[in-house]
């Protein structure tokens, strides 16, 4: 079984339509999956249900081939897989839990009982992998949104959690902060199990695999540049397209002749693409 297995899954808010619509979905251990929608298209609502946050009206979730919303013994076996998740949540503010960054990082394994100097070792290590270990004694208040993100991310990956969800971590900063998350995403590419949830298509470029949402439904599933190819399925989602995939669409709709239309969208390509 895959990493995380999703069969049939159904849910919805009220007794309006449904925001997430008899989904089925697999993730590979060690996969960067990005997936995109707009707002309303069920890709928040998703990563709240792989979590635990909400329970779907039908359909399961399995998690290292647990069904996260049954029980054993009397305990729930969410409560034992979301040892393995960690979530970054779109606004900064609202998860900062430490008087210091120090503290925050340190937070998660203060629950675990983790000793003292194993503690200190976490913090250090990852707020320097992050690059916040300068920034160790500072509070909340002189951080930056991106540097808060961070932030979370070290006292997730201090954690070690195989499983690391982004949801909408980038919507809230301004370009410094989202070029910040971005680039540290890429370095934990390969290293876990990455879930981005986003609308910005700009953030799904290096990602193994992108799905986009559309009414709670899986309208495209595949590597980024076979997913971005399909302009009109991207609009119907209503999603933008890349800069350079706006040139070829224009480039496709000019008097240039047919051969060199097909050298310059080859070069637009590799230049969003780069092997």
């Amino acid at each position: 079984m895959s990493f995380i297995s999703i069969n049939n899954l159904t849910f919805k808010y009220n007794r309006k339509g449904y925001v997430i619509d008899d989904l089925s979905l697999d993730i590979e251990k060690g996969e960067f999956v990005c997936i995109l929608g707009h707002n309303g298209s069920g890709k928040s609502t998703l990563a709240k249900l792989i979590v635990g946050l909400l329970e779907p009206r039908k359909g399961h979730i399995y998690v290292n081939g647990l069904d996260i919303n049954e029980e054993k013994d009397g305990v729930m076996n969410i409560d034992l897989v979301r040892k393995d998740m960690g979530i970054v949540f779109q606004n900064p503010d609202s998860q900062f839990v430490g008087i210091t960054v120090k503290d925050d990082i340190a937070f998660g394994l203060e629950n675990r009982r983790v000793s003292t100097e194993e503690m200190i070792d976490a913090v250090n290590k990852y707020s320097e992998k992050v690059g916040m270990k300068d920034f160790l004694d500072r509070n909340p208040e002189e951080l930056s949104g991106g540097e808060k993100q961070r932030v979370a991310i070290a006292g997730i990956l201090a954690m070690n959690t195989e499983l690391i969800i982004f949801d909408e971590a980038t919507s809230m900063l301004d370009p410094k902060g989202v070029r910040e998350i971005i680039a540290l995403i890429k370095k934990l590419k390969g290293q876990k199990t990455i879930i981005s949830i986003t609308h910005n298509l700009d953030e799904a470029n290096f990602a193994d695999r992108v799905i986009v949402l559309n009414k709670g439904k899986i309208t495209l599933d595949g590597k980024p540049e076979d997913v971005f190819k399909q302009f009109d399925k991207l609009k119907e989602a209503g999603l933008d397209i890349l800069n350079n995939m706006k040139l070829i669409d224009k480039i496709n709709n000019s008097n240039i002749d047919e051969c060199n239309k097909k050298v310059i969208e080859d070069a637009l390509w590799e230049l969003s693409f780069p092997k």
